[in-house]
């Protein structure tokens, strides 16, 4: 299946054990779990990701810590998910060769998913990179 603009998907991508690099009053960091650093790549991708802290950043993104924000400090393991949740793709585009983007391995297809409740708000989404390193599930609405 490929995504098209408009179609609704079902999103979601396995658990996995993440540290906590530092909490910021807006976001956290976390050594991300999935992929490493690419040394070959002119990106620098130094092996953390930033997830906002709370439901009012400005930011929205699909995934999901175990314990929530509120109770983790630096230092603190957590689980990093994407629960299965109904999404609508507002872009999709396909890599070949796959995209440098600093960790490999490299993604080969890039979606843009945007909560139901947004749907109709400008970069009210998130990118996500398929084929790479995290195990990230599309598939079409069956109902």
């Amino acid at each position: 299946m490929v995504p098209q603009i408009g179609d609704e998907v079902v999103v979601s991508c396995e658990p996995a054990s993440a540290r906590v690099v530092a909490v910021h009053a807006r976001h956290i960091t976390l050594s991300w779990p999935w992929g490493v650093i690419d040394n070959s790549s002119n990106f620098r991708w130094d092996g953390t990701f930033n997830l906002p802290c709370d439901d009012d950043h400005p930011e929205w993104v699909p995934y999901r810590l175990d314990p929530p924000v509120s109770e983790l400090d630096a230092g603190d393991v957590c689980t990093v998910s994407i629960p299965a949740m109904r999404l609508y793709v507002g872009h999709y585009e396909e890599y070949d060769p796959p995209r440098n983007l600093g960790w490999a391995p490299a993604p080969t297809a890039g979606i843009y998913v945007i909560p139901p409740e947004n749907r109709d708000v400008e970069d009210a989404g998130c990118m996500l990179y398929l084929g790479g390193a995290e195990p990230i599930c599309v598939e079409p609405v069956k109902d």
